[in-house]
């Protein structure tokens, strides 16, 4: 019974989320690849987004 419960929250809750993909070049970005994968660039990227939305509504 709770695994069914657990199974339609994350059902529910993954039909409420979107994926934007991040491409990055091995030869000319690398730099940045390296950083990226040591961040968690989820929440880096929302930060910087929240944090520009601010900005602008500032």
């Amino acid at each position: 019974m709770v695994d069914k419960k657990l199974v339609e929250y994350r059902k529910r809750a993954e039909a409420k989320r979107t994926t934007k993909k991040v491409s990055f070049n091995l030869e000319t970005e690398k730099d940045i690849l390296e950083i990226a994968n040591n961040l968690d660039f989820s929440q880096w990227v929302k930060e910087k987004l929240r944090e520009r939305l601010k900005n602008q509504l500032d």
